[in-house]
């Protein structure tokens, strides 16, 4: 009976393994700059589908086709998308510094936009969309 915990304690020590060191780093790893990149468009892809369609299933089903299409296009198989994922997410700081340099390109990106497409109505302490008139004869009710 002392042989059986004993061999039990060691298989579940050695079952940790892959938990406290992470996952082993396979043959055909995407590159972290890549890594970055691709998951930055699935991101928006996907944001992009969920407020566009609001049933499960169809959202489901769209972004399985465009996250294919994203992988063709950086031609990248499924498998080796899998094992990356899996590598990376098993080191929590890396995958961590990942999404926050995934979500410090998407706000730089989303304020260069701003830049170009807000203005500040100084007469009324608003922001507007450029190339928008509103004006307050035409627009009575808009205060």
């Amino acid at each position: 009976m002392k042989y059986f915990f004993l061999i039990a304690i060691i298989f579940q020590i050695s079952s940790c393994t892959d938990s406290i060191y992470g996952k082993a780093r396979p043959e055909n790893l995407i590159p972290r700059d890549s890594m970055v990149l691709l998951l930055k468009d699935m991101t928006l892809i996907e944001s992009h589908i969920q407020t566009k369609y609001l049933h499960v299933s169809r959202f489901q089903k769209t972004m399985k086709m465009s996250g294919k299409k994203i992988l063709d296009h950086y031609s990248i198989t499924h498998k080796r998308f899998e094992e990356s994922m899996n590598y990376y997410g098993s080191r929590q700081e890396e995958m961590q510094s990942i999404y926050s340099q995934i979500l410090d390109s998407l706000n730089k990106e989303a304020s260069l936009l701003n830049k170009d497409v807000i203005f500040k109505d100084t007469s009324r302490n608003q922001i507007q969309p450029q190339g928008m008139n509103m004006n307050p004869i035409m627009h009575k009710n808009l205060k």
